[in-house]
């Protein structure tokens, strides 16, 4: 996984730093005509997909302070996060088997249903990709025993 990871990891620099911008306003792309305005006008375009991507969640949140928790790397595989939309993404998920674990995704750190808040403290962005893996699991008991399950069965 390591090695396929470092390929991931170098493969997604490279598409995101050859990027081109749609160079018009579109809605899949950039939600609003003043989020577009305010994209070509900003200086650090890149950064400002993350705003861009943060008004596109439908989670109750400040979508500012949304954007300003957005890493650039998944924290748990190291990936490059694509905030790209519509015209914008780097990766299509019909061409790109691996395009998960570039799309960045929301997730609760403690879920609902065990007590959290829907609040930015219990928020965190990760891969797809890496909030499948960790799917409903809450515990490290959960996670340990998934783990050693996957080895026994995939790994032997």
């Amino acid at each position: 996984m390591l090695n396929k990871l470092t390929k991931l990891t170098e493969e997604g620099h490279t598409a995101l730093s050859s990027r081109l911008f749609h160079p018009y306003y579109d809605q899949a792309t950039y939600g609003t005509e003043l989020l577009f305005e305010k994209f070509k006008a900003s200086k650090n375009q890149n950064r400002f997909l993350k705003l861009i991507w943060a008004y596109g969640v439908d989670w109750p949140c400040d979508k500012i302070e949304l954007a300003k928790i957005c890493p650039d790397v998944c924290p748990v595989f190291g990936t490059p996060l694509d905030y790209g939309r519509g015209l914008n993404r780097s990766f299509n998920p019909s061409v790109n088997n691996d395009e998960g674990f570039y799309q960045p995704t929301l997730d609760h750190i403690l879920a609902r249903s065990n007590g959290g808040k829907d609040e930015l403290s219990n928020y965190v962005v990760v891969s797809r990709k890496a909030n499948q893996f960790k799917s409903d699991m809450e515990t490290l008991e959960e996670l340990d025993c998934f783990y050693q399950g996957m080895k026994r069965v995939y790994f032997t």
